[in-house]
């Protein structure tokens, strides 16, 4: 079976991972990469290209889009693997089924949240119909995405890598050692009332990385504390949820979450996992046993509290959560096997 995968590709959290795990399953793979369209080293060009990415529109979009249809028929895949599909257009998803391809998506974003501006994801949305399997996910998209006339939709969820997820060995530098940390991204969403919390908790070594925190209303409070805050990336990610005793989780409000990709990354570097609570996330790791939650800032500060004093209880639950990771199945390899037996069952492919 052969597959190519169309994506923007700025990361390596997508596609990258796609690419990677499907040749050990015996898959052809071949990439296809958005962003090569937008760039530019011509100043006034680049301005351009800037504001056709933003706003998905163009002859940097169209150059894309017959670009990408022409290496289809080229190339003849068996299924066209697109992902989030935001400069996809949908007459190009019917040109590409023509040619006798499969195509199927995965959205990680909820592209149906109101938050977003129309103009994000008004291709994507155009062109659910044209999907013949659509990938949700999370359980609220699964519904939406039928509505808007995919004939197949499943949820597929988001994954650790275990080349950088991982438990270290060995002495981590004190630059990634704390009490409690948390890595991400700031979103109003009530967050900084948590983070608010544990910077004025007396005694707590907490430790904060990732972006656009200069939007927080802790933004001066976290600015005398840690200067200015920047994020993590791969390896010293994973060093700083190896080197913390207690991981914080927050869960994307502008994406109606309830899980992250954190909360497969935590666990998978050995480290105590303390989420916001979803019913969701507690059906994969049991409050208490392989994770624990919090749903108010007092609570968050409570079993902070108590954890950091009873470190026994801290590493068996860390320990269990990891083992449940692990017997559970939520390594890039599981998603891209859960990929290859569907379109396989589905869609017919050999």
């Amino acid at each position: 079976m052969r597959f190519l995968l169309a994506e923007y590709w700025h990361t390596h959290i997508y596609a990258e991972p796609f690419f990677q795990r499907f040749p050990e399953l015996g898959v052809e793979v071949e990439a296809f990469r958005g962003q090569q369209f937008f760039l530019s080293d011509a100043k006034p060009l680049r301005l351009l290209r800037r504001a056709e990415d933003k706003f998905r529109f163009g002859p940097a979009v169209l150059e894309l889009n017959a670009s990408l249809v022409d290496r289809v028929r080229r190339t003849r895949p068996d299924v066209v693997f697109v992902f989030r599909g935001e400069h996809v257009l949908p007459s190009t998803l019917a040109r590409i089924k023509k040619l006798g391809s499969h195509v199927i998506g995965w959205h990680n974003d909820d592209p149906l949240s109101d938050r977003y501006p129309s103009y994000v994801w008004r291709h994507f949305l155009r062109g659910i119909p044209n999907y013949d399997h659509l990938f949700a996910y999370r359980h609220t998209n699964l519904e939406a995405f039928r509505a808007r006339g995919c004939p197949r939709v499943s949820l597929l969820r988001s994954f650790y890598l275990r080349q950088l997820n991982h438990v270290v060995t060995g002495e981590i530098s004190t630059a990634f050692r704390s009490d409690v940390s948390f890595i991400g991204h700031w979103e109003n969403d009530g967050r900084d009332a948590y983070i608010g919390a544990l910077l004025n908790e007396p005694g707590i070594d907490f430790r904060l990385w990732g972006t656009l925190w200069d939007r927080s209303a802790c933004a001066a409070a976290l600015a005398a504390r840690f200067g200015a805050v920047r994020p993590l990336y791969k390896a010293d990610y994973n060093l700083a949820l190896n080197g913390t005793r207690i991981a914080i989780a927050f869960l994307s409000k502008l994406n109606h979450d309830t899980y992250t990709r954190r909360c497969f990354e935590i666990p998978a570097a050995g480290t105590f996992m303390l989420s916001e609570y979803t019913d969701d996330l507690a059906s994969m790791f049991e409050p208490g046993k392989e994770a624990e939650y919090f749903r108010s800032s007092e609570e968050l500060l409570e079993k902070v509290r108590f954890y950091l004093g009873h470190d026994d209880a801290r590493r068996r639950i860390a320990e269990a959560g990891r083992a449940r990771l692990l017997r559970d199945g939520h390594e890039a390899a599981d998603r891209a096997r859960q990929v290859l037996e569907t379109v396989k069952r589905d869609l017919g492919c050999t």
